[in-house]
């Protein structure tokens, strides 16, 4: 079931035991963060959070609320977050990626019957501000380093100028004052060339960032979908239902009427300034650079809103979890992309897509080097730091039966593959070609013994 906006997500969690409440006054400048950052690192990520007093602000906090498995399964409405790649699956062509389809040709008719729906009014907008000041809202600032108060967990709605069509991003905003904030476009982004478009054509670009909603909603605005898929169809393909949209107050962007919080706003072409230090979620500050300024002109909220963040830092913190669900969800397209791939593990510690262990049914000398410099040649692993290819009967997520493999398999540096700071390792076993002809043999158990042993275990007095 679908669940209408974070309030019921909350509830929820607390039904569940996976929420815990924080009643003393906190402060959101360093010490919610310190306090999320503890429990993101305690056992099975700990709880989700809510700060019911937070210090210069009316507005209670909510973080860590994906921070498990547990509770992005319930998030996302799965029992195990294996049901993504076969939902996946089921959007992708029946045609194999060689009959000259790409990975982009996602089902087109099965997304189209979860369009967002037009309401003539939302939650979202019970209350509006025409006189917005950023500095009432209970805005996280989370490392001593950070150059100030950011909103982390925003989903920014922008609108192609030429084409109409909507596109939504997570992408950090940095807050400069009472209503202006500076908008860190990822570069290729689907927010970022629509700026570019503005910028281009010398005119004011619109533009909307809400907060909270649909748990659903809030990862689907986190995910790189191909550029010709609207996140909020696949947002309501995954909950099996439409999203429910209302036009901003300002703009004719469409936001989602059961968001906490919708900041709306404008920016100018060519107008940029200096975003300063960011602690990202590599573990590591920015380094600071200009950025597009935001101009607010209004702030809409719902009755009672409730202001979700995350902190992002060293690993394990909540992104790592979203980040696992997103490996699931995305299997398939690398799969399509190269048949040969049985499975992938993004291991917490690469921060999403900067390292990936893949295994691979291999049946050729050469074949996980071709593998590598495909999977860097497009795709959602292009961007990845460090590949691992290892054999179809290696289980990726057991990190210590891989680093054998790569210990044992790899020959340097005839198995290193290097382009444009990237590293790929095949680690596969290799082939009498591959070689000096002589093939190494692995050791491998007596299957009948092996059943014998685990029969009479308890006999031996093992047990």
């Amino acid at each position: 079931m679908a669940y209408r906006c974070l309030h019921e997500f909350l509830a929820r969690l607390e039904e569940m035991g996976e929420l815990h409440r924080v009643t003393v006054e906190v402060d959101p400048v360093l010490e919610i963060a310190e306090i999320t950052d503890r429990m993101c690192k305690s056992a099975h990520g700990g709880k989700a959070l809510l700060f019911e007093r937070v210090k210069g602000s009316a507005f209670p906090v909510a973080t860590n609320l994906f921070g498990s498995y547990r509770r992005v399964c319930e998030a996302l409405d799965i029992s195990e977050l294996g049901q993504l790649s076969r939902l996946m699956e089921e959007l992708l062509p029946l045609q194999p990626a060689s009959s000259g389809q790409t990975i982009d040709d996602l089902h087109s008719l099965a997304l189209s019957r979860f369009t967002p729906l037009l309401a003539n009014n939302g939650d979202c907008q019970a209350v509006a501000d025409y006189n917005p000041d950023l500095r009432k809202y209970p805005l996280l600032k989370s490392w001593p380093g950070d150059a100030g108060r950011f909103i982390t967990l925003p989903l920014v709605f922008t609108r192609d100028p030429e084409t109409g069509t909507q596109n939504c991003g997570m992408y950090r905003v940095r807050v400069f004052d009472e209503n202006s904030a500076g908008m860190h476009w990822n570069p290729g982004s689907g927010g970022a060339g629509h700026y570019w478009k503005y910028q281009s054509r010398g005119e004011r670009m619109p533009i909307a960032i809400a907060v909270g909603g649909d748990p659903v909603l809030i990862w689907s605005a986190s995910l790189p979908l191909p550029e010709t898929v609207d996140e909020m169809a696949f947002a309501g393909y995954l909950r099996n239902e439409p999203v429910s949209m209302v036009r901003c107050l300002t703009s004719g962007i469409m936001v989602p009427t059961n968001a906490e919080m919708v900041i709306e706003g404008y920016l100018d072409p060519g107008e940029a300034r200096d975003e300063g230090k960011f602690g990202n979620h590599t573990g590591y500050y920015t380094t600071a650079g200009n950025v597009p300024v935001v101009h607010v002109t209004c702030i809409t909220h719902r009755n009672g809103m409730i202001y979700p963040a995350t902190v992002v830092g060293p690993p394990p913190m909540e992104d790592c979890y979203l980040a696992k669900a997103t490996e699931r969800l995305l299997v398939p397209l690398s799969r399509r992309q190269v048949p040969a791939i049985v499975d992938i593990n993004l291991p917490m510690e690469g921060i999403f897509h900067g390292c990936a262990v893949v295994a691979i049914q291999k049946e050729h000398a050469g074949q996980a080097r071709q593998v590598v410099q495909e999977l860097w040649r497009t795709g959602w692993l292009r961007k990845a730091k460090l590949l691992i290819v290892v054999d179809a009967d290696v289980p990726v997520n057991d990190l210590s039966l891989v680093g054998w493999k790569v210990v044992n398999n790899a020959e340097w540096p005839r198995d290193l593959i290097f382009a444009d700071g990237r590293m790929g390792l095949d680690a596969t076993g290799k082939l009498a070609e591959e070689t000096d002809g002589i093939r190494r043999r692995e050791i491998r158990k007596d299957e009948f013994i092996s059943k014998l042993v685990k029969r009479k275990w308890r006999e031996y007095g093992c047990a």
